[in-house]
């Protein structure tokens, strides 16, 4: 799957209005943004979405109160220690202002990036710091700190080339018995071999494909049997660190939705089961709304069930089988039970020495000596295996004004050019009283034509960089 699945294309042309940056967010007006306040009051309040990825940057205007404590993976001597974000594409600060940012005052004004569930919280999560390597026993390892502190919505937008191992396989149905909706990026390897795709390729998980603003797919985006459904991935408007903004675009973008969309499922139904709602999920896509296909019916294997439409999914009736319909094990009654009791997002407790492979043998990588002994205990037959991960994403593509880019880029850390000061308060400030998310968008887009979802040869010439051990989706 490989580690991000982001790419910095440049900031675009801004609009004139009391918030450029929201202005820019095509996927909020597709998905209605403004009818799910105005009807279901959905905001995600009360969820907490592990980002298992490269940290956040606590600093970043937009999620101010939206972080939770998490923990460190990477430095296992001081597991609790920073969880800022250090990579040079933002990619877990950009994650989280997707799936949460909630802008910021300015000068009386609001603006900065508006997150899909505006009102949930992150916890980050953090399993590498950089995008070009992947310590795989970290990722089973925040999957499974993720399940053990309560939170209900796990996305990770790093993974691996090709078929998971037992150990993998273990930390997401860990996380499954806990009720814990796990959505997974698909990749960027449509253009360089289209590999298996892991952890998506495990039962149970939401595998997410990358769509453009026109509904076509993204050409580099991933496409295969595991995949699930589609989100907007293409040329996305998100926070990046030291309060800038850019546009990225890749699979790692598309899977952020997705988390959001669960979140705003379980803020109205804290009692449902993670299959519930992975099923209103994939039963409620825009080809469902427009009668392409039937509920429950895949459309292809470049968008599995279909482009996500959270506002059908959130006017959908509870379904009778609380099972996974993509499989996995059975909640556990405990964690179902618990799952509706919390009035509140879970906050974990200091983070203590936990064996990902309790249940299973272990995988090595090239950098498994941090981490063995101390985060993870490591069984594997016929010895120490070193595994380089093959680059799943598109680093390349025109930057826009600002600090270094990722791989085959000129950056895009800049994005408008924009620098809002960070406000007041710290990181666990809470947003400000009264806040009501502005709604531009006026018209949704229409549902793009059936048979519109085909790979685009050529297109906006992002540039895949082929050889570069890049791990970000």
């Amino acid at each position: 799957m490989g580690a991000l699945a982001l790419t910095v294309t440049g900031a675009g042309t801004a609009v004139a209005s009391d918030n450029p940056i929201a202005d820019k967010e095509w996927a909020l007006n597709s998905f209605q943004s403004g009818t799910i306040h105005s009807k279901f009051n959905a905001r995600g309040t009360g969820v907490v979405i592990a980002d298992v990825d490269s940290g956040v940057d606590a600093s970043q205007p937009d999620l101010q109160g939206t972080l939770v404590p998490g923990v460190n993976l990477v430095n296992p001597d001081s597991p609790t220690s920073d969880t800022g974000d250090t990579t040079s594409e933002s990619h877990g600060t950009a994650i989280a202002t997707a799936m949460a940012g909630h802008g910021h005052d300015s000068n009386g004004a609001q603006v900065g990036v508006i997150g899909l569930a505006d009102q949930a919280k992150v916890m980050p999560v953090k399993i590498s710091d950089t995008t070009d390597s992947l310590k795989l026993p970290s990722l089973e390892a925040g999957i499974k700190y993720a399940a053990d502190h309560g939170v209900r919505v796990i996305s990770t937008s790093f993974g691996q080339d090709g078929t998971c191992n037992q150990q993998m396989v273990d930390a997401v149905d860990y996380a499954l018995q806990r009720n814990a909706v796990v959505v997974v990026a698909a990749g960027n390897t449509a253009e360089s071999g289209d590999a298996d795709d892991c952890p998506g390729s495990v039962a149970g998980v939401l595998d997410v494909a990358s769509i453009d603003q026109s509904g076509h797919m993204d050409p580099y985006s991933y496409h295969g049997d595991d995949v699930s459904v589609a989100a907007p991935g293409v040329d996305i408007e998100v926070g990046l660190t030291g309060g800038k903004y850019g546009e990225n675009s890749g699979t790692s973008l598309a899977a952020p939705w997705v988390a959001a969309e669960a979140a705003l499922i379980i803020g109205l139904h804290p009692t449902w089961t993670e299959g519930q709602v992975v099923a209103v999920i994939i039963d409620n896509t825009f080809q469902v709304a427009s009668g392409q296909t039937q509920a429950g019916k895949r459309v292809d294997s470049h968008v599995g069930y279909g482009v996500i439409d959270p506002l059908a999914a959130l006017g959908a009736k509870e379904p009778a089988s609380t099972a996974n319909p993509l499989g996995g094990p059975a909640v556990s009654t405990s964690a179902a039970a618990s799952s509706g009791a919390s009035s509140g997002p879970t906050t974990p407790a200091a983070f203590q020495n936990q064996d990902p492979s309790a249940s299973s043998g272990g995988k090595s990588s090239s950098s498994v000596g941090l981490i063995a002994g101390i985060i993870v205990a490591i069984v594997v037959v016929g010895g120490l295996v070193l595994f380089l991960v093959t680059r799943k994403n598109r680093a390349g593509g025109p930057g826009g004004p600002g600090g270094p880019g990722g791989p085959g880029g000129n950056g895009g850390g800049g994005g408008y050019g924009y620098y809002p000061p960070t406000p007041p308060g710290g990181q666990y400030a809470p947003p400000p009283q009264g806040y009501q998310q502005p709604n531009p968008h006026q018209q949704p887009l229409p549902p793009p034509p059936q048979g519109s979802y085909q790979p685009q040869p050529g297109g906006r010439g992002y540039g895949q960089q082929p050889g570069n051990p890049y791990q970000g989706r």
